[in-house]
């Protein structure tokens, strides 16, 4: 598996595979590697990028238009979302293409799933083309954060960084949207603590971890007045699910191990605070009462996606559930 910054050094070294294959969830590394990509193989011509997926198109289309080479042999990028979903024949011709592919053809799959481990990401033709773009580890986020600040000709207090990685460091986009929106709205070449209460958003992230902690410590009354808080700062339901969904799956593994947080071996999008206590919320639950929240969860993302809901209905019914 090889590291995204040694992947995109290699890129900016002109040492480009025609395949890659992206696994993890961070949505800002995937757009990140694509234009990298880019930039090295579309220098002297008309970007042409094209965005498959398994559930708007058959795999057999899929195959016939990454093998597609028009007259000028032009060069192509396409990215496949979750090819893990091809079966059959199509799997097999795609994994077949990417041991010979078109020479001026660029194929980047992604799959949001890490630890995916289907017949397809363990293929042993893809090894070498595995780049890892899961969320980082807190070392690595400041590191990003310094980056995103170098972009916007501003430097920060190691204070502030903290504070950016604990309250938005469930994943590198949204590092990067609130630093946009903090030097955006301060005029300073330095970033201080003090400059943090200009920007409204801070407020709504503590109050999303204070209240993912009044559940971990069933504090029904304050969970119900912090939800509506939340939901009143325009935050949604379907924001909360994910790290709720992961709340409940770290309390599980607690309950699992015996009362005992085992560090884990990808970063954990929860806050410090949140993480520094879960083996204290794990003795408030039963191992039943964690599943059925990670059920409950899954069933109301569902609803929010597919028909109207109420975020504050949806968001109170949940912590009745979990806690009451």
């Amino acid at each position: 598996m090889i590291d995204i910054k040694n992947a995109i050094r290699l890129i900016q070294n002109n040492k480009i595979d025609n395949v890659f294959y992206l696994k993890g969830e961070d949505q800002f590394l995937q757009s990140f590697f694509i234009q990298k990509i880019c930039e090295a193989i579309f220098i002297d011509q008309k970007v042409f990028k094209e965005l498959l997926t398994p559930n708007e198109i058959s795999g057999k289309e899929i195959l016939e238009r990454i093998l597609y080479t028009d007259l000028f042999n032009s060069k192509k990028l396409f990215i496949l979302r979750d090819p893990q979903q091809l079966k059959g024949k199509a799997s097999k011709d795609l994994l077949n293409y990417c041991i010979e592919p078109i020479s001026n053809h660029f194929l980047v799959m992604i799959n949001d799933n890490f630890m995916d481990n289907s017949a397809f990401s363990k293929s042993e033709i893809l090894k070498k083309n595995i780049v890892n773009v899961s969320t980082p580890f807190v070392n690595e986020l400041y590191k990003w954060a310094r980056y995103f600040l170098k972009e916007n000709s501003k430097n920060a207090d190691s204070a502030v960084i903290e504070e950016l990685i604990e309250n938005y460091g469930d994943s590198i986009y949204n590092i990067k949207n609130e630093i946009d929106k903090l030097c955006l709205m301060c005029e300073n070449e330095i970033i201080t603590v003090e400059h943090l209460n200009i920007e409204s958003s801070f407020g709504r992230s503590r109050r999303r971890w204070e209240l993912i902690s009044s559940i971990g410590r069933r504090d029904l009354q304050k969970s119900v007045i912090l939800s509506k808080e939340i939901i009143c700062n325009s935050d949604t339901m379907i924001s909360l699910i994910y790290p709720l969904t992961v709340f409940f799956q770290e309390l599980l593994y607690v309950k699992m191990n015996n009362g005992t947080f085992v560090k884990s071996n990808s970063y954990i999008p929860l806050s410090n605070s949140v993480k520094n206590n879960l083996s204290n919320y794990a003795k408030a639950y039963k191992i039943d009462e964690i599943k059925q929240s990670i059920r409950e969860l899954k069933r109301i993302e569902t609803r929010q996606k597919t028909s109207k809901s109420n975020d504050e209905s949806d968001l109170i019914y949940f912590i009745h559930n979990a806690i009451g």
